[in-house]
């Protein structure tokens, strides 16, 4: 008699063991869902924002190894202008397969490839839709920010995209690699802005018609 008891006791313990174990796995499938859930609520609601921003211009800032730039963003029918005023006055006009550097300072025109920049980056946040899709959401106090992980000719870097909540808006990138950390911050956004076509011309600007 005593024996089956032991052997009852025995088999409860292992019974509850297993129930606490499906339980656990249960609440960690759920807590899976739930989290992927949220996640995709967020990259859904980022990719269409982004994507419909088909006109827009603000001023920002740039900080790379603590040399601070400060400049105009503009985006226009699948093109982007970044113009640094100060410390120096650079123009980048960017489109998918083409892109245009000028330095106002030194009169020189340089034409590239923006694939595999840090430029391409901002052309496929503003025009490929799925670009972000499978980013890593991290949520902070009214503001979170998505994390890509892309790899270039075997350098790994992260890019950050950060977005307040209320009101939603999109406010800074951040692009970490080996060279260090650039953050590009979003200052006084334009959604609005009537921009006018020939700012986003490709044409050599020290060409005179």
């Amino acid at each position: 008699m005593q024996t089956m008891l032991v052997k009852e006791v025995f088999l409860k313990k292992i019974f509850n063991q297993r129930i606490k174990k499906i339980i656990l796995i249960i609440f960690v499938i759920f807590l899976s869902f739930s989290i992927k859930s949220d996640e995709s609520k967020y990259l859904n609601k980022v990719s269409k924002y982004l994507n419909t921003l088909n006109e827009f211009s603000s001023t920002f800032l740039q900080i790379q190894n603590n040399e601070i730039s400060s400049g105009l963003l503009s985006i226009k029918k699948n093109r982007i202008r970044i113009e640094y005023i100060a410390p120096t006055q650079l123009v980048f006009v960017l489109k998918k397969n083409k892109a245009m550097f000028f330095n106002k300072d030194l009169q020189e025109v340089q034409y590239f490839n923006p694939k595999n920049t840090s430029g391409q980056f901002l052309f496929n946040l503003f025009n490929k839709e799925e670009f972000l899709l499978d980013a890593e959401v991290i949520t902070g106090n009214n503001y979170f920010y998505l994390v890509k992980k892309i790899n270039i000719d075997d350098i790994q870097h992260t890019l950050e995209v950060y977005f307040e909540e209320k009101p939603f808006q999109f406010r800074k990138i951040q692009i970490i690699n080996e060279s260090g950390i650039t953050s590009f911050t979003i200052i006084n956004p334009n959604f609005n802005p009537d921009l006018d076509d020939k700012i986003f011309s490709l044409a050599n600007p020290l060409l005179k018609p």
